[in-house]
């Protein structure tokens, strides 16, 4: 039997997707023939050819279903070009690897696929249907979806298309779907415990030239050593487990002899650092084997992260690295749930910079409980060391589903303005606005004396703050925002929206 499965936009463009490539191995272990379809990258160099590609530097309006159906429209002959190859790939089973910034691309596509042939078996899987919220949206609001991949894929996939050949019922473990009218849960399913069980990626369907980098992604490790109450990691993937540091290896150097171009490896995991010995190890392979390669990716600040260590990592290749710092605050790093001081953080950034690593960090604005010394504590910190930092990130807190702040907003004061954005939310206990979050993003680049990087552009910006006034009735704020957002918009396809937007108001206000 065979199987497409696809990578929907929006997504990275750096890399072709672990993800589908770690199923396709598996799946084609079990017997069956696996397509992969990155159509984000093909989408993107589209884009890229009609001078939009900059489209994928905007993610918080990829989860706006009026802007991404903006796109397909203006784009419709790329996805019917693609809903088109799948249709002819005369397979069975379609399966959408979806997150956050793909869903309503996905649902669309789906849909055309349902339309033409309604015998298609449709499957949903990856982190927006680790929610059981989410997945219960998934199945009861769209007849185009047959199943949903409740948590990992690497059982639950095999075991269901096993039935689906056989044309037995669906009772699988992991895999939620619709008989009917009716909603099944086949129940819960365990954790993939031996990581080195696994087979290696298969990236054989992607053209690497199509990329924006000479890199493949690797994944060493699933969950995360920290509880951080504002993430979802560890949460969702229930335990840390890694991969063997001779497993790992053997990996990059199986990848390195089918792709001999490949030099760069860009490690996927929640943080490459979770287990320091086994990294060593790992480093040590690589320095030992003199594999010239290159690598990074996100890593927990840490003790164990000194000086020498960090030249080890140098020496085999470690070129760049993302830590979560998220604040510079004593007291918000206790709250957070982070375990490290701010000195420690100070050491860390340093010899990793002075190593000749490029380091970026990661700064959350907007964390409940976080008043105006916890901002000028970070802000210090933050131009303290700004020559030891090649790049700092700002995110406005986002209540991530399955979180321990989205499982506890009474707690936290939390409220959703509008419960499909996840940006946009506000506290009944303090002055915590997206609003205040944005203002305070402004006041850190000033601060430090850097331009700085966040999500969110001065449109996007602007954007989402009239649409939160404009869910809230507040027309008279939504429409000095939105004309604020026409003023700093430089995406045509945002353009319409703005325009359709302010006309509604000026008819509203006149009525005022």
């Amino acid at each position: 039997m065979k199987v497409v499965l696809v990578q929907p936009p929006c997504w990275v463009t750096e890399t072709p997707p672990y993800n589908i490539s770690l199923l396709k191995a598996v799946c084609q272990s079990h017997g069956f023939e696996v397509v992969c379809l990155d159509l984000n990258i093909k989408f993107y160099n589209a884009l890229l050819g009609n001078n939009n590609g900059q489209l994928y530097n905007n993610p918080p309006d990829w989860i706006n279903s009026e802007y991404v159906r903006k796109i397909i429209e203006n784009y419709n002959y790329v996805v019917d070009k693609y809903t088109e190859y799948i249709l002819g790939v005369s397979c069975r089973v379609v399966g959408f690897t979806v997150n956050a910034m793909n869903k309503i691309f996905a649902e669309e596509l789906a849909k055309r696929i349902k339309y033409k042939d309604k015998d298609k078996i449709i499957i949903f899987g990856g982190p927006e249907c680790f929610s059981p919220v989410e997945r219960k949206s998934l199945l009861l609001g769209n007849n185009c979806v047959d199943a949903v991949c409740s948590f990992e894929g690497e059982k639950a996939l095999p075991l269901l298309l096993t039935c689906i050949n056989n044309n037995r019922e669906i009772c699988v473990p992991g895999i939620v779907y619709r008989n009917n009218d009716k909603i099944i849960d086949g129940g819960d399913v365990s954790c993939v415990d031996d990581l080195n069980s696994l087979p290696f990626a298969d990236y054989s369907d992607f053209q690497m030239d199509s990329y924006t980098s000479k890199a493949l992604p690797i994944s060493t490790s699933r969950g995360c050593i920290n509880k951080c109450l504002f993430c979802s990691e560890f949460r969702f993937w229930r335990k840390y487990r890694y991969r063997d540091a001779e497993n790992i290896f053997e990996e990059i150097r199986c990848q390195k002899q089918r792709s001999p171009s490949i030099s760069h490896f860009f490690f996927n995991d929640s943080l490459i650092n979770g287990n320091i010995r086994n990294l060593d190890k790992l480093c040590q392979l690589i320095i030992d084997s003199h594999l010239d390669i290159s690598w990074g990716g996100q890593a927990a600040i840490r003790e164990e992260m000194t000086p020498d260590f960090i030249a080890k990592m140098k020496a085999a290749g470690f070129s760049h690295v993302s830590y979560g710092l998220e604040s510079a605050s004593p007291k918000m790093l206790k709250i957070m749930g982070k375990r490290f001081a701010p000195e420690v953080a100070e050491r860390v950034i340093r010899s990793t910079k002075k190593m000749g690593i490029r380091t970026c960090v990661n700064i959350i604005v907007g964390f409940p409980g976080e008043e105006e010394e916890d901002i000028l504590a970070t802000a210090k910190f933050l131009r303290r060391n700004k020559e030891f930092i090649d790049e700092m990130l700002f995110h406005p807190l986002v209540i991530n589903r399955g979180a321990y702040l989205d499982e506890n907003r009474e707690l936290f004061g939390i409220k959703l303005n509008r419960e499909h954005n996840l940006y946009d939310w506000y506290s009944t206990k303090e002055d915590n606005s997206l609003a205040k979050r944005i203002d305070t993003i402004k006041f850190y680049k000033h601060f430090i004396g850097i331009e700085g990087k966040s999500f969110f552009r001065p449109a996007e910006y602007y954007l989402c703050i009239a649409d939160s006034y404009y869910s809230k009735e507040d027309y008279l704020n939504a429409f000095k925002y939105y004309i604020r957002a026409k003023r700093y918009n430089t995406d045509k396809f945002r353009e319409p929206f703005i325009a359709e937007r302010l006309q509604k108001l000026q008819e509203q206000l006149k009525n005022l």
